[in-house]
């Protein structure tokens, strides 16, 4: 982990999109029926989708493994797990190639671009709308990076704006830089920021806030703090924890508490302890020390 020097105020918050501020958990079963209740569906339904049209179906938890990157690079990812790798070898009788993956990622794409401005999954995680007024109001800049294509999130973003009041000072996305894990969306965020502004915000006066390891690892690359969301996404508690985080809360309604509180250090043995602090329970990996005094706004 990095040495937390900086005493001066947080001016930058750099959120990812669905399953972190909108997109969240929900019992949708009467649409999709594997729905694991989960957030963050609307890439795995056009992913599902998308490779039962070549007779390979798999589960959510399957599909979600690689989620935060890239969607060509989660769909490779997903196309080199056993699991598929058998049911297309198994109808096909051979191994998948590069025109199999091209075809999917082709079959793909229409199917995210409708599911992404689903009236069940183009609204915001409770509390979201609220923490981000909290932000801006406190003089933080919000940004928005994604794994989405550049189209999709510039429409998903739309529908935000216009049903919800949700509007981000800087956007930016996995089609535009590279993705996640590598740091190079947070710093597009920052040069966006600066462009706005005219003002160069530090890496240390920038958090970044994610559902997804890939997430937490490209905050951590970029020298940013990292508040992993373990309940509103695709990844749970131990996944987001292996990935090393500065904090872990439930969803994006904590995040306010965490960058306006101050909490001491902790050090932790048992695995899913709770530390109460500032009003909201906190996890934390066990065994790992936490520089967890967050500079105050």
């Amino acid at each position: 982990m990095y040495n937390r020097r900086y005493t001066g105020k947080i001016e930058l918050a750099v959120l990812d999109t669905a399953g972190t501020f909108c997109d969240g958990p929900g019992d949708l079963r009467h649409r999709w029926p594997l729905d694991d209740l989960r957030g963050c569906k609307a890439p795995v339904v056009p992913f599902y989708e998308a490779m039962a049209q070549f007779g390979v179906e798999l589960e959510w938890a399957e599909i979600r493994k690689p989620m935060g990157n890239f969607k060509p690079t989660h769909l490779r990812m997903m196309m080199n797990l056993p699991e598929f790798n058998r049911q297309w070898e198994e109808k096909y009788g051979r191994a998948w190639n590069e025109d199999d993956f091209e075809a999917i990622l082709a079959a793909f794409r229409p199917l995210m671009t409708k599911y992404i401005v689903d009236e069940d999954l183009a609204k915001p995680i409770e509390g979201a709308v609220e923490a981000i007024d909290k932000m801006k109001e406190a003089g933080i800049l919000v940004g928005c990076d994604t794994g989405y294509y550049q189209d999709d999130s510039h429409a998903l973003n739309a529908v935000l704006a216009e049903k919800y009041n949700m509007k981000f000072d800087v956007v930016t996305n996995a089609e535009k830089v590279p993705g996640r894990p590598s740091p190079f969306m947070v710093y597009d965020c920052m040069l966006e920021a600066y462009k706005l502004t005219g003002k160069v915000i530090p890496c240390e006066a920038v958090v970044k806030i994610d559902d997804t390891a890939p997430g937490m690892i490209c905050g951590n690359n970029a020298g940013a703090w990292t508040i992993g969301l373990y309940a509103s996404g695709s990844n749970d508690y131990d996944k987001l924890a292996s990935s090393k985080p500065d904090f872990l809360v439930p969803s994006v309604k904590y995040v306010p508490e965490i960058i306006f509180g101050q909490i001491g250090l902790f050090q932790h043995t048992r695995s899913q302890e709770f530390i109460e602090a500032i009003g909201i329970l906190i996890h934390y990996q066990p065994g790992h020390f936490f520089a967890v005094k967050l500079p105050s706004v």
